[in-house]
């Protein structure tokens, strides 16, 4: 079955602590990958890890991704974010994950999760997270929720696009953009992709309660917006796409044939 560069074995973690809504998912994202490179035991940390190669310059190969997991889905949802998700490079050795992550997610001396985990941005940002252990987890922390087979797929935190659009069809070819962006993940091109300023997934705000990525060029900020990707049978997920996937934005959920229906 079609799938993306992303692996399906997500490393989950629970965040506790303050309350932290989705809008939050770049600071969250941010502060924990200053927590993982800090802590990593090899340093500089490989390139899977990082992002980066050893010259320091932008890794072109698929790396480590960190995406929120949030309260989403259902009649009752807010957005709230439960967890947090390492998705690691497909065809990654377990044992290379496990030399780099092992030590920071669990203790040594005990084998038990490690609890001393915490997430800071200088602000009002403060929460904890844990590896997640539990047999049954809620729903959103499930990895099967997020990455089982769908030939529908809707954004839970917006989709960034690669560039800006003007004129009358400018919606369009941002559209046809991010079909491109699906095939830079390792995606079949997707039969239709709609654009829209609120998410199909009940629970999730608006594309504008979202702050926008800034360029690194010129500081200047980035369009986004939700999206749903139509593909013509069913990929596997996960589905993380567009400019932000690696920190935390274009992460699609399964929709199956409810979301298909709408879709259409």
């Amino acid at each position: 079955m079609p799938h993306s560069v992303f692996d399906p074995r997500l490393v989950v973690l629970t965040v506790g602590g303050k309350r932290v809504s989705l809008p939050a998912t770049l600071k969250l994202t941010a502060a924990l990958r200053g927590l993982l490179m800090r802590s990593c035991p090899e340093q500089p940390p490989p390139e899977w890890f990082s992002g980066h190669r050893p010259d320091g310059k932008a890794s072109a190969a698929p790396h480590m991704a960190l995406v929120p997991l949030a309260f989403a889905g259902s009649p009752h949802a807010d957005g709230r974010i439960l967890g947090l998700a390492l998705i690691l490079p497909r065809g990654l050795e377990p044992q290379e994950a496990g030399r780099c992550l092992e030590p920071i997610l669990w203790d040594p001396e005990t084998g038990l999760p490690n609890s001393d985990l915490r997430l800071f941005d200088g602000d009002r940002l403060e929460c904890s997270i844990e590896i997640e252990t539990r047999e049954r987890p809620p729903a959103n922390l499930d990895p099967r929720t997020w990455t089982g087979a769908s030939r529908v797929w809707a954004s839970v935190t917006p989709v960034v696009l690669n560039r800006h659009f003007d004129g009358n069809d400018r919606w369009e070819r941002a559209a046809e953009s991010v079909k491109d962006m699906c095939g830079h993940v390792g995606l079949p091109r997707p039969r239709e992709v709609l654009l829209h300023p609120v998410s199909l997934v009940e629970g999730v705000p608006p594309a504008r309660a979202f702050p926008q990525l800034t360029r690194k060029n010129d500081g200047g900020r980035r369009k986004h917006a939700h999206a749903v990707v139509v593909f013509d049978e069913p990929v596997c997920g996960p589905v993380s796409i567009g400019a932000g996937r690696f920190r935390g934005y274009g992460l699609c959920r399964p929709m199956e044939g409810n979301g298909d229906k709408e879709a259409r």
